[in-house]
């Protein structure tokens, strides 16, 4: 078999492999760069410390994708306001206007410090 006995099927075949390794080889150049920070708070019962991962867009705004949250409050009242300011903040992608969760002010403080 040589070069001009294949077919149009075969030749999909081979660009559709080449299109795949190329894609494999450039992979990390067009994913975006993540950026971690870390922070501590203090909150009703000890630190809240806030692990955020995060992306530049195009437009140079900030994109959080993962935030994570370890703190000795409470898991009541601390760990679902926390929860419920993580979510408001992946939701809303506005983590320079935090909003307080009432009830658990101290929490609330040290996750925005």
């Amino acid at each position: 078999m040589t070069i001009k006995d294949l077919g149009i099927r075969e030749w999909l075949v081979i660009v559709f492999i080449s299109i795949g390794l190329l894609a494999f080889a450039f992979e990390d150049k067009f994913k975006p760069k993540i950026y971690e920070a870390e922070g501590t708070g203090i909150g009703y019962a000890g630190d809240i410390t806030l692990k955020v991962k995060a992306y530049k867009k195009k437009d140079k705004s900030l994109r959080v994708t993962d935030i994570e949250v370890e703190h000795a409050d409470t898991d009541v009242i601390g760990g679902v306001a926390l929860q419920k300011l993580v979510d408001d903040i992946k939701a809303r992608q506005r983590h320079d206007e935090i909003d307080m969760v009432a009830g658990a002010t101290f929490s609330s403080e040290g996750f925005i410090e």
